[in-house]
């Protein structure tokens, strides 16, 4: 099992999931102004809704693992998933390409990536992920979908052309409505990918191969 080691590191993720932990009021606020209308992004300008302390040392393990150089990421929030991508990316000496629509957040976020001292792993780009993520190097190694459910099948489609066989997809909750699309795309390519469900905790995740060779 690979763990992160450094410290200033593990200093900043562990003041992050400790403010995250506490921001239950705060997310309830966002999500009421959905009762009426459509949510929208800056509904939750200030809210993490990040990834679990678990989810980030699997997602750490698992990049180390696979020694993934070329990662994607669709949702940045503050930068808590970032950082575990981050860490995996220092060790394996690759990079990670992050997406985040709310310039607000993206500001907290490189703070966090300098505080970490992980900022040179880090190309955060501002704005749609539809137009932000079009031009990313070939031979993705891994992708996290961890944002607005709605866009991870247009994603996926844009991006698909850019896997290799053997393209790891994280997606977190997975098991929301506006997931399925996603989902049953993923089932009805199964010469393409290869999914399972690893929990339904927190909203799911979803672990998917690519398996066609690029």
């Amino acid at each position: 099992m690979h763990t992160i080691k450094d410290q200033k590191t593990l200093t900043v993720l562990r003041r992050l999931h400790k403010e995250a932990a506490s921001q239950g009021f705060t997310i309830v606020k966002g999500l009421s102004k959905g009762l009426f209308r459509p949510l929208r992004p800056e509904d939750m300008k200030d809210a993490y809704i990040p990834i679990s302390r678990h989810q980030g040392e699997f997602l750490f393990n698992l990049l180390v693992e696979k020694k993934a150089q070329n990662i994607i990421e669709f949702g940045t929030s503050f930068g808590i998933s970032t950082l575990y991508l981050a860490a995996a990316a220092r060790i394996n000496q690759g990079k990670v390409i992050t997406s985040e629509i709310l310039p607000e957040k993206c500001r907290v976020a490189q703070r966090n990536f300098e505080e970490a001292g992980l900022a040179d792993y880090v190309d955060l780009r501002v704005g749609d992920a539809m137009e932000t993520l079009k031009a990313v190097p070939d031979r993705i190694d891994f992708l996290l979908l961890d944002g607005w459910n709605d866009l991870y099948l247009p994603l996926l489609q844009m991006l698909e052309s850019k896997f290799r066989k053997g393209t790891l997809i994280y997606t977190d909750n997975a098991s929301f409505r506006s997931a399925r699309p996603f989902l049953n795309y993923l089932k009805a390519h199964p010469e393409q990918y290869q999914s399972r469900r690893l929990s339904d905790d927190k909203g799911g995740s979803e672990l998917t191969k690519y398996l066609l060779a690029s």
